[in-house]
Parts: C-alpha cells; structure tokens; sequence
C-alpha cells in the first residue's frame, strides 16, 4: 500500500510517493502557477525588499539607542511602505495582463492571515520584554509561506521558504545562547538575531529575484 503526501513538507523527507495524489498535486500546482502570475511578475520588488530589510534590520539598534523605540518603529513603518509600493506597482502591471482566479485570491487571503498571526504573536513577544526574539520568530513565519507556496508556484520561492526558516532557527539560537566574544545580554541578543535576519532576506529575497530574472522572456 502506497503512502499518501502528508504536507508540504515530504518531498524533502522521501515522503508522498503516491502516483494518484502527485497527479492531483501536479494539476493544482499548474492552475496556481497560472493564478500567481500577476504576483510573481517582476524581480524588481524582491529587489527592493532584498535591500529594503537588511539595510532596516542593521539601522535597528543605532536608530534605538540614539532617538528611541519610537523611530524604530517609524522605521520599520518607513521600509514595509516603501517596499509595499514597489510591489504593489509590480502586482498592478501583472494584473493588466490577466485577470487573477480564485487560488489567487486565496493565495492572498492566507498571506493576510498570516500577518494577522505575525502581528499578535510579535505583540505577545514584544509585552513578555522579549522583543529581541522577534526577527527569528518573523523568519521562521516567512520561511514557512514562502516555502508552502512555493511548491505550488514557483520553485525559487520554495528554496528561499527554506534559507529563511534555517535563518529563523539560527537567529533564535544566537539571541537565546551566549556565544564567545559576544556576550548574552539584551543588546548582544538582538543585535545577532537582526544580523542574521538581514543575511537571511538579503539572500533568499535575492534568490527569488534572480530566479524571476531568469524566467523572464
């Protein structure tokens, strides 16, 4: 008896070798593919968001200690609008060349969710005074979409969900473990766990933008 896929997760394990379900799951990766091509139409905003988040991650901790957490999250503000703007150019040009269907739609409403989880668990984070855990915890939530969507759209995307979550685990243990020559206070801890979320992004949002360049006609 064949073992059906269980997640998305098998392929990396050996799993899913069911004939019928890989059928299944070939016909719904191309009709995804199809419906996210408005969103994946363009290198340009991974481009942005490949410098837009390590250049914020590495300003964190100057921009704290000279003028407060105030202007930290002015500029955080400042980066995901400037980078939304570019995407959202990029998303705007994809959909005059097609309209988007239903796994399009969906595909966004799961984004949103996802969000909406980022937000509370980093506002729960953030009220227990753990604040330097956050860009771990952020990492492991992208690396967890990009990798789901991934699969069904675009192999890339996938690749990057993985640079992201080993990045989210890595940050996770250097903020939380001393390491020598950097001693375990708050200060250290986070500056770690923002060093390594920007190498993390700048690599796999730079991953995602080279692999769109490529396919480009």
């Amino acid at each position: 008896m064949t073992k059906a896929k269980r997640s998305a997760y098998d392929p990396l394990f050996g799993g899913g070798d069911d004939p019928r379900s890989e059928a299944v799951a070939e016909s719904v990766r191309d009709a995804f593919a199809e419906a996210s091509r408005a969103y994946l139409s363009s290198p340009w905003p991974w481009v942005a968001w490949a410098v837009l988040l390590p250049t914020a991650a590495l300003l964190t901790l100057p921009v704290r200690a000279g003028w407060g957490g105030a202007a930290v999250l002015g500029l955080w503000s400042a980066t995901i609008l400037a980078g939304g703007a570019v995407e959202g150019a990029a998303l705007l040009r994809g959909r005059r060349r097609g309209r988007p269907g239903p796994l399009g739609a969906w595909a966004m409403r799961a984004q949103g969710n996802l969000s909406l989880v980022a937000v509370v668990l980093s506002a729960l984070v953030a009220g227990l005074g753990e604040a330097a855990f956050l860009p771990g915890l952020w990492l492991l939530l992208l690396g967890h979409s990009f990798f789901t969507l991934g699969g069904l759209a675009f192999r890339p995307l996938r690749t990057a969900g993985v640079v992201f979550q080993l990045g989210g685990a890595v940050a996770l243990v250097l903020t939380a473990l001393p390491v020598t020559g950097y001693p375990l206070t708050a200060g250290a801890g986070a500056g770690r766990g923002l060093e390594v979320f920007a190498l993390t992004t700048a690599l796999g949002c730079g991953w995602i933008a080279l692999g769109l360049w490529r396919r480009r006609p």
